[in-house]
């Protein structure tokens, strides 16, 4: 118990956090939901391919706070904290020009990629395009941030990151519903899904404000001695590009397999023969419905990899292994609760976010249903997947990534899908048997004893 008080203390801040940015992507889809009916489930479709997109491009370059969490928590618990603050200086250094990159080459690549995915109908294509690349203007921003935040998760203040998501997300649900809908009294227009779009952007750079004010605050700067020039290291920046590859080709190896997936359920819509975009429309749903569940369980994983950094930095491995099973263990007694839940009302659930298309709430009942028998075992496989990172076996995790997704997730998703007639229920049984094998695969690393050993 005394090792789950402190993953549950560490975790609620980065779940409190998580969670709100979940409800901003929950508004983006609740609020493009209640545009004009084809309007509105196009839009969502758009969001279900312009989200993974978009992860896929800034979660890559925002990968750099796995290294920057990893070794700044094994510094602190050696008592090297000007060591733990040289380590923030040279990520900020390295994210500054990580987010341009990554905001260019967003911009950039956007068209080619929605245009490939959008096989549900041109009006996807079309919304997709325009919101996925004013989201890829904040890629800069959110890079930044998450060199801060993995800092300060690192030393075991991870509610810092909630005071400016907290800020940062309800700013955005408030821009969104005046960018989404218009205010004729303020002068805005109504933008639709790039309304949405736009708010996202600017909210992301409010987070960056905030977060990078509390560093400024004297505890931090005397403490911790971050904007120093002689901190300037290139082998300190080595080694955290060292751990950004391989954790973040997992997130894109992650978000492609997702983006295929839309692709496929675009294919169903396609094949209907009739523009509409309701099987995209219900997916999209139930992965907002699904982010639920996986983003308090990553929350719960990036406090246990910080649990894990210092314990592996204090030289007590044994107690790093225990931090892990420990928090899986809270992480699927939770998820079994949540599953009842899904699994009791899914009409209701998808109906929050599909108000004004009945089909789309009648299309995804089932496929919400099957996701539920996954959700024990995706929490072992998201917990101890951060925890691993925390130890620095980042390689590991992104190669279990890319086996699962296109041995299994990408191949099954076609297979039971498009291709043999399954349909929605194909798809998701898929995604769902996806989950399970990242929790089995996760967990039988962790067992081993290998990760105990790795040098940072």
């Amino acid at each position: 118990m005394p090792l789950v008080r402190r993953v549950l203390r560490l975790g609620t801040w980065v779940m409190l956090a998580m969670i709100t940015q979940f409800f901003v992507n929950y508004a983006d889809t609740l609020m493009v939901g209640r545009l004009d009916g084809p309007e509105a489930t196009a839009s969502q479709a758009a969001l279900g391919l312009g989200m993974p997109f978009f992860w896929a491009v800034g979660g890559f370059f925002a990968a750099i706070g796995a290294g920057t969490q990893a070794i700044t928590g094994r510094r602190y618990a050696e008592l090297d904290y000007e060591g733990a603050g040289q380590v923030l200086f040279n990520s900020l250094m390295l994210g500054i020009v990580c987010g341009i990159v990554g905001s260019a080459f967003g911009w950039w690549i956007t068209p080619h990629g929605i245009g490939f995915l959008a096989s549900a109908s041109p009006e996807q294509e079309q919304l997709g395009i325009v919101y996925t690349r004013l989201r890829m203007l904040g890629v800069a921003g959110m890079v930044v941030t998450f060199g801060y935040k993995a800092f300060f998760d690192g030393i075991g203040r991870t509610y810092v990151h909630l005071y400016a998501a907290l800020a940062m997300n309800f700013f955005n649900i408030g821009l969104n519903y005046l960018m989404i809908f218009g205010s004729e009294p303020l002068g805005i227009p109504k933008m639709g899904l790039a309304g949405a779009g736009l708010a996202s952007v600017i909210s992301t750079y409010l987070g960056l404000l905030i977060i990078a004010w509390v560093s400024f605050r004297k505890t931090y700067i005397n403490k911790y001695k971050f904007y120093r020039m002689r901190h300037f290291d290139w082998g300190i920046i080595g080694r955290v590009s060292k751990l950004l590859v391989p954790s973040g080709s997992a997130t894109v190896i992650l978000m492609a397999g997702f983006a295929l997936f839309m692709y496929f359920v675009g294919q169903l819509d396609a094949a209907e023969g009739n523009g509409t975009n309701t099987y995209s429309a219900a997916t999209k749903a139930i992965m907002d419905t699904a982010a639920l569940c996986f983003m308090p369980m990553i929350a719960f994983g990036t406090a246990t990899a910080t649990c894990v950094s210092q314990s592996l930095g204090a030289g007590k491995p044994n107690l790093a292994a225990r931090y892990g099973w420990e928090a899986a263990r809270v992480g699927i007694l939770m998820m079994i609760v949540v599953g009842t839940v899904f699994f009791a009302f899914p009409e209701q659930i998808i109906r929050l976010l599909s108000p004004n298309d009945e089909l789309v709430v009648t299309t995804g009942v089932n496929s919400l249903r099957i996701v539920t028998s996954a959700l024990p075992l995706m929490a072992v496989g998201l917990i101890l997947a951060q925890a691993l990172f925390g130890a620095g076996a980042n390689n590991f995790v992104a190669v279990a990534e890319f086996v699962l997704h296109f041995g299994v997730f990408v191949p099954g998703t076609w297979l039971l899908g498009p291709y043999l007639g399954y349909g929605m229920e194909g798809v998701w049984f898929a995604a769902s048997l996806y989950c399970q094998l990242l929790g089995l695969v996760m967990g039988a690393k962790f067992l081993s004893k290998g990760w105990r050993q790795i040098k940072l």
